[in-house]
Order: C-alpha cells, then structure tokens, then sequence
C-alpha cells in the first residue's frame, strides 16, 4: 500500500513537472517589445520616440505624426533630417525640455511639414532623429494616407 502511494506521488508530480515544464524554457513573449500603433518607437541617446509615423495625401507632402519623450533633468535641442525627392537634406530642430514631451501632428498640436518628398502612402520613409550633440539613429517610418478615419483629419492638404 505504501508503494503504491510513493508511486502515485512520483506520477504526479511527473505530470505535474511536464505540463509546466514548458514555462521554465520557454521565453515569456510579453516580455518582447513592440509597438502597439501605427507609428514606430525607438530609444535615440536617451530620448524615446514613440508612435511615429507620416501622413500624406499625394506623397509629395507629409505631416510627420511623433511624441518625442525626454525623461532626462536637460533640455535638448532635437533634429530630424531627411532627404527630399531630389536628394537634398533637409533639416528640422525644435527644442524639447527636460523631463517633459513634445508631440507633433495632432488636431491641437504643431505640424512638421516634410515637402518635396516621395513618400508614397504604404511604403517607408527614412527619417534621421538626433539629440544635440548625439549620434542619432536613421527611422524607417510607416507613410499612412487618409483613408482610416482616425488620420483623416491629420493629413496635409496637397
């Protein structure tokens, strides 16, 4: 009788082990980050970008859709360079306090305005984002047109 309760409790725990083994293994895919939008996110030399993203009606002009996050105590200035449809770099700085955000794009907030692009809506646009004084980091941003209705407003008039 005791064999068959040392035995029992050997199957047990057994099935036990293997049914939950797998979490021991396996990686916990919450854990994985990604971003939960349209837009893109990235951590530049101690900034974050989060959701960022083009609009554009004829792909020639493009409403750049950012929330740029400065956790750090220092202000910095930002600049966002980009090359136009006939290769040359334009570049765009604005000013981002310490801990604070700056968005851009929104129906109450500022626009950054990228012309003469050849940004066709579902494809990516490059985007070079760099803190003064940094090394920066080159964004491959998604471009959305109008057609979803949360956008429909933000884009630029052609």
């Amino acid at each position: 009788m005791r064999g068959r309760l040392v035995a029992s409790a050997v199957v047990a725990a057994l099935v036990l082990g293997a049914t939950a083994g797998c979490t021991f293994i396996t990686p916990q895919v919450t854990m994985d980050h990604y971003d939960p939008s349209d837009g893109i996110g990235a951590n530049i030399d101690g900034l974050e970008v989060r959701n960022a993203l083009l609009l554009t009606a004829d792909g020639t002009t493009a409403s750049l859709l950012i929330n740029v996050v400065n956790p750090n105590k220092y202000g910095t200035n930002v600049h966002l360079q980009y090359l136009n449809s006939t290769g040359a770099k334009v570049d765009n700085t604005f000013y981002i306090n310490g801990n604070a955000v700056k968005s851009f794009g929104g129906t109450d907030q500022a626009q950054i305005l990228l012309t003469g692009v050849d940004a066709k809506a579902g494809t990516l646009f490059n985007v070079f984002v760099q803190p003064e004084g940094e090394t920066g980091k080159q964004l491959a941003l998604p471009v959305l047109d109008g057609s979803s209705s949360e956008y429909a407003s933000l884009v630029p008039k052609g």
